[in-house]
């Protein structure tokens, strides 16, 4: 019930917020708050505006910035004056186990082994010679299961910290040779050479993250 409460009493505030803000904007609408239409003279390729003309250029971006520093002090004041959340604990992670470690690194070793995988399907198609498009799609789709989702996986499950930093970087080759890959595939860019130098790197970039699989120590 206490939950519910709070989320009405923020809900009310947002709606005072967006109040204040509109009445603000319409005030300004109506004393002026537009783009002025005017000529311009032109000396030697330069134009030039009469002094009434730069004045009021300067009056609207004098408007404007007062108008975003009253916005920002409305909803700050609202914001201040509203109803905290309540603090919740934030629960721990998940133990390391051994088999978490397993199952999170035979899936890495999977898309570099199995035919199926990442670099097996790569493989096949730039052998195929005609597959320039499929592997534009291709690489852009593994960035997001392949890197993202499982090496990120893996790297949360690494017990040094400075070796869980520097993985990032790992990680991050990973991507550039997905990219490298799809670059080389593009229209008028096709580069079967190119292609098979990323995914050579790409094989590495996979084999050296997973020897991070041994520095895990596992909790008792």
């Amino acid at each position: 019930m206490t939950n519910i409460i709070v989320i009405i009493d923020k809900m009310m505030v947002f709606k005072a917020i967006i109040s204040a803000i509109l009445i603000l904007v319409s005030s300004q609408l109506s004393s002026g708050f537009v783009t002025p239409s005017y000529s311009s003279t032109t000396i030697r390729g330069i134009s030039t505006a009469s002094s009434s003309q730069v004045k009021s250029t300067q009056l609207l971006a004098t408007t404007r910035r007062n108008f975003l520093e009253q916005s920002t002090t409305i909803a700050t004041i609202a914001i201040g004056t509203s109803i905290p959340l309540p603090a919740y604990a934030k629960e721990p992670p998940p133990p390391i186990t051994q088999e978490a470690v397993t199952e999170a690194f035979n899936a890495i070793r999977y898309e570099l082994t199995n035919p199926s995988g990442v670099v097996g399907t790569l493989t096949n198609l730039i052998n195929d010679g005609n597959s320039y498009e499929e592997v534009m799609q291709y690489t852009k789709e593994s960035d997001a299961y392949f890197r993202k989702a499982k090496i990120g996986k893996a790297r949360k499950l690494l017990t040094d910290k400075e070796i869980k930093s520097g993985s990032i970087q790992l990680s991050n080759a990973v991507t550039f040779d997905l990219i490298g890959i799809n670059r080389a595939s593009r229209p008028g860019q096709e580069d079967k050479d190119v292609q098979l130098k990323y995914l050579d790197d790409l094989k590495k970039d996979i084999e050296q993250f997973l020897e991070l699989e041994k520095t895990i120590v596992i909790e008792e």
